[in-house]
């Protein structure tokens, strides 16, 4: 059975019936995921690195032949200043299925660490999320849409609102939640990327309550998706940052196949839960409390979709409030860049490394230049 060439591969659908999935997800998914998704620094100094390896990687004291030795599993390695390293598996990792692109995400506020990986299990794959608070793991795993599907290229970020909510004697006041924003793209009977936010509030993490959504519907794109002669790379690696002008958003850029644009939005989330509603379903929850965890979305910018980056490393963007967004990519001897106002066939731009002029040299190079650009 032969592997599907680089760049133009046939649908999902098309591999289950040939039997090639679990092909597709060896071949085109072995790109490590940009070093700015394993390792985030908070302001105290303190390193997380998350890092896959086998059990016995990560736990030499495991006695010969134990039978779990071999399992691939997610850790974290922590580096607090001056006080040198820790390692500790990611409660939940330990066990036979294949594991790939973990990341990580700090919540300074709350003292959360989250953990994002990709569990595979046959020609299939979907997506997990760990969260330790205060020495504790508690995980929870992202449902995709039914049918068969590939969860695939995950990012994560943390953003703060404050918001409006009663007080315990009637009145109101004002409060402060984290969210945690997860972007991934999914291959099912329609291919789309997809949102989950995950609220950290009252001291709670709402793990039980997690909602994910197919972006281009956030904004109104319904239809039937199609990437049919697309490069694979041109289309399924979504990404989010943070909205430095909203309370809380963020901003997203993915392509949507529906109308087959890519599309730059700004999301956020309603931040006043004293509007009055109605009781929910007999649930007793107030119908404005569902609407604050329900996103919001807007179109601020879009572009055609860049059939041209037919590339197999790893894509990443810079996005703008201004609705610019630019990929970057590296294959090792050169970084390469598109914006997406770049016309259909556009050569990408690139840098080329040499040994004082690195990747980060230039993916900061390129992070400044999308900011000033209108």
């Amino acid at each position: 059975m032969s592997i599907p060439a680089p760049g133009r591969r046939p649908r999902l659908s098309a591999l289950l019936a040939a039997g090639a999935a679990a092909l597709l997800l060896a071949a085109a998914w072995a790109a490590p995921p940009a070093c700015g998704e394993t390792a985030v620094l908070t302001s105290n100094g303190t390193l997380y690195e998350v890092i896959a390896g086998t059990y016995k990687d990560v736990n030499p004291d495991l006695p010969p032949g134990a039978p779990e030795a071999s399992y691939p599993v997610v850790a974290l390695r922590t580096t607090l200043p001056g006080r040198g390293q820790s390692l500790e598996i990611v409660e939940g990792t330990v066990d036979s299925s294949k594991k790939g692109t973990p990341s990580v995400e700090v919540d300074e506020a709350t003292g959360s660490i989250f953990v994002c990986y990709m569990r595979y299990a046959g020609f299939m794959s979907d997506l997990h999320v760990a969260v330790l608070r205060n020495g504790l793991w508690a995980g929870r795993d992202i449902a995709p849409n039914t049918g068969l599907y590939l969860s695939l290229n995950p990012r994560m970020v943390v953003t703060r609102q404050r918001y409006l909510d009663y007080d315990a004697m009637g009145g109101t006041v004002y409060k402060w939640r984290s969210i945690l924003s997860l972007v991934w793209w999914e291959e099912t009977g329609e291919t789309q990327a997809r949102y989950a936010p995950i609220f950290i509030e009252d001291g709670a993490v709402y793990f039980n309550a997690i909602s994910a959504y197919n972006l281009n519907e956030i904004v109104g794109r319904t239809g039937s998706t199609n990437g049919a002669g697309l490069p694979l790379s041109a289309y399924q690696f979504p990404a989010v940052q943070p909205d430095p002008t909203s309370n809380g958003g963020v901003l997203i850029t993915f392509a949507d196949l529906a109308t087959q644009r890519e599309r730059v939005i700004a999301l956020t989330f309603p931040d006043d839960m004293t509007v009055p509603g109605k009781k929910s379903g007999g649930t007793g929850v107030p119908e404005a409390f569902i609407k604050a965890h329900g996103p919001i979305g807007r179109e601020i910018g879009n572009g055609p979709i860049p059939v041209q980056r037919d590339v197999q490393s790893a894509v990443e963007y810079f996005i703008a409030p201004t609705g610019r967004a630019t990929s970057w990519w590296t294959d090792g001897k050169s970084v390469f860049f598109l914006g997406n106002d770049a016309p259909v066939g556009d050569a990408p731009k690139a840098i080329a490394l040499h040994p004082d002029f690195n990747v980060d040299r230039a993916r900061l190079l390129i992070r400044d230049m999308n900011a000033r650009t209108r």
